[in-house]
């Protein structure tokens, strides 16, 4: 299923990746970064960052990277189109 790129745009645009993904995950803000705990592998040293500027989170342990929608769909195990569509609904009826 394609989604139209403006809708793709306008999800990531709405979510501010650190706010987002730190209702799931405690974040600190490291410089420009805020650094975790990745909550897609047991660990004990924060190897989990999230940049805002580029809207995008990365674990130097376990190389999951991604957008907003990249961390919906691993962190509630959903397929792409199923995350998109979540995203959706939260975005046009909170």
């Amino acid at each position: 299923m394609a989604f139209p790129p403006d809708i793709l745009d306008r999800i990531r645009a709405h979510f501010p990746l650190s706010a987002f993904i730190g209702r799931f995950v405690p974040l600190k803000r490291a410089g420009r970064e805020h650094t975790g705990l990745c909550p897609f592998h047991g660990e004990k040293t924060p190897s989990f960052t999230v940049n805002d500027q580029k809207q995008f989170f990365h674990c130097f342990g376990c190389a999951a990277h991604g957008d907003v929608i990249e961390f919906v769909k691993r962190y509630e195990r959903l397929s792409y189109p199923e995350a998109v569509e979540k995203l959706a609904r939260d975005l046009y009826w909170p």
